[in-house]
């Protein structure tokens, strides 16, 4: 088997106008069902082949990329491999698959797997924080114990307690109307407070 070029019949600088019409007119020539006298005579037989190393050359040929592949192909030297001649060995084996220029989604699906490993990840190893230590400064929202001497003594909300502080005021202030007044046992001044049932 020769080049491409002379399975066409055309010469290696053919423009693309003259490479379409020898591929048409090979084909019309050589195709299984253009020539039923010659199918009928045995004469269709290897066509198939003939048909499809001849759709090979058109496919390489007819595309500007591949044709510039292809005869870089054929200007570098290339020795014969062990039972095969040195014609066999000028017509180059093309990949079967050319990118189609579709974008590529892996890239996004690697990015997808890596986030959600990541937030079980995250998910396992969180661990609640721990409430924070009474630090007897009463604020609102503080759990109190209340005492019978009228103070109010912070403690952990997880813990028992007796009542919740509502707002502190100064020494000089009212609490609100459904607060109950006992002191800050820091001396800041008054805890409003609601009894919790």
């Amino acid at each position: 088997m020769g080049t491409y070029y002379e399975l066409l019949g055309v010469r290696p600088d053919a423009s693309a106008d003259e490479i379409r019409s020898a591929y048409r007119a090979q084909a019309r020539r050589i195709h299984p069902d253009a020539a039923a006298t010659g199918s009928a005579a045995g004469g269709g037989r290897g066509r198939g082949d003939d048909m499809a190393a001849l759709n090979e050359a058109w496919r390489v040929l007819s595309d500007p990329g591949r044709r510039a592949m292809y005869d870089a192909s054929l200007r570098a030297p290339v020795s014969a491999p062990a039972g095969r001649s040195a014609n066999d060995a000028r017509v180059p084996a093309l990949p079967e698959r050319v990118p189609s220029g579709r974008f590529p989604k892996w890239p996004f699906v690697m990015i997808f797997v890596l986030a959600v490993i990541f937030i079980v990840s995250a998910g396992a190893l969180y661990q609640p924080s721990k409430p924070a230590r009474p630090d007897n400064l009463l604020f609102t929202g503080s759990c109190v114990t209340l005492q019978d001497n009228r103070d109010a003594v912070e403690v952990g909300c997880e813990a028992p307690h007796d009542a919740v502080v509502v707002t502190v005021v100064n020494f000089d202030a009212a609490c609100p109307m459904e607060t109950e007044t006992y002191r800050d046992r820091q001396g800041r001044g008054y805890a409003c407070v609601t009894k919790v049932p």
